[in-house]
């Protein structure tokens, strides 16, 4: 969830800059773009600067679920927050030279906030432990004890040899947002 959201959010403030400072390419070559329709720029400085404050709390998050070490946090909260300074500048002044100061700024939070994230995340068992001490619930375990017990229960079930052949996926649907694929054909 950290990787997607980091990369959705992202992307608002990174082209809303780029959106100000080529509206009129964009115009000329036919696009009607947000900003087009925000001469002062205004409203593309703030939607630029409320993606940044969605963006605040992506390094706690990471810490909070056991993906990465308390120094992420830190780092990925400093970076979001540089980041949203710019933002800040560009709503204060919308002009080609904040809009540029905040692109640059994009360009350079989404690469040093993955490697961050590389270079900060916890092994395997870690995450367990950290998950385990977090865990105040002892409810919880047990109950997870209990799904583990249907789950080998349900699987001893489902190893027993069925007399009912299955058919193959119908794969239009999983083809459907790539037409240059193939459709596969099953024989049967």
């Amino acid at each position: 969830m950290i990787l997607p959201a980091a990369l959705y959010f992202w992307q608002i403030p990174h082209f809303m800059a780029l959106a100000y400072l080529c509206r009129n390419d964009y115009l000329a070559g036919g696009y009607r773009m947000f900003s087009f329709a925000d001469p002062t720029g205004r409203r593309t400085a703030w939607v630029s600067l409320r993606n940044c404050l969605y963006m605040l709390p992506l390094g706690l998050f990471a810490y909070n679920w056991g993906l990465t070490s308390e120094w992420f946090s830190f780092e990925a909260s400093l970076l979001t927050l540089g980041l949203t300074i710019g933002a800040l500048s560009f709503v204060l002044e919308p002009s080609p030279k904040t809009a540029r100061r905040m692109f640059y700024g994009s360009l350079l939070y989404l690469p040093a906030f993955m490697s961050g994230l590389l270079l900060h995340r916890l092994p395997s068992e870690q995450k367990a432990h950290n998950l385990a001490e977090n865990n105040e619930l002892d409810g919880v375990l047990y109950g997870a004890d209990l799904q583990d017990e249907e789950r080998a229960r349900q699987k001893r079930q489902d190893t027993k040899p069925s007399r009912v052949q299955s058919l193959p996926p119908v794969s239009y649907a999983s083809v459907a947002p790539f037409p240059f694929l193939p459709v596969p054909i099953y024989e049967s």
